[in-house]
């Protein structure tokens, strides 16, 4: 709760006492964890804390549907948390797929969240051009649900392939 709600001091707290028998991995019945729902609500402090004891904390946990903390940031378009796990890149899995072979990177087109997708497109480790299970890419995805400004954002990426088609063959136009 105190992650979800952003208590940071209540969090260093916890953390400071953490040798004892708390949890710092533990799950809710969907699998989230603390870090995720910090991540999901835009908690960058809490989150940067985190990050911080990344020997105690699993970054890269997992929850039922698949999805990640980062998953999490970049959907709900929070720049700072973002930010702060691409400057972390070496311990996070940045091309992580949930359950229907999405990444961060697709989740963030497929809300529209351009500041989050520029981030995305300039970090060497993201790959912009990989297929969910329907073989759609970020772009397809983006042009689908009309999102005009992430489109032009990606139309103008050297790194993106324009012309990939879906499981059905079609393609973005």
């Amino acid at each position: 709760w105190a992650c979800r709600k952003g208590h940071t001091d209540v969090i260093k707290l916890l953390l400071h006492h953490s040798m004892s028998n708390i949890e710092l991995n533990a799950r809710d019945n969907y699998g989230r964890t603390a870090l995720m729902f910090a991540c999901s609500n835009g908690h960058k402090d809490v989150v940067q804390l985190l990050l911080e004891h990344h020997e105690r904390i699993n970054l890269n946990a997992v929850a039922k549907n698949g999805e990640t903390a980062f998953m999490w940031a970049c959907l709900n378009g929070h720049n700072d948390v973002v930010k702060l796990f691409l400057d972390n890149s070496e311990r996070i899995e940045l091309n992580a797929r949930n359950n229907f072979g999405e990444t961060a990177f697709m989740l963030a087109c497929l809300r529209g969240r351009k500041d989050v997708v520029k981030l995305l497109l300039d970090h060497p480790k993201i790959d912009l051009n990989v297929r969910d299970d329907n073989g759609f890419t970020a772009f397809t995805i983006a042009c689908h649900l009309g999102h005009k400004d992430v489109v032009q954002l990606l139309i103008d990426h050297s790194g993106i392939d324009l012309n990939v088609r879906d499981n059905t063959g079609r393609t973005a136009l």
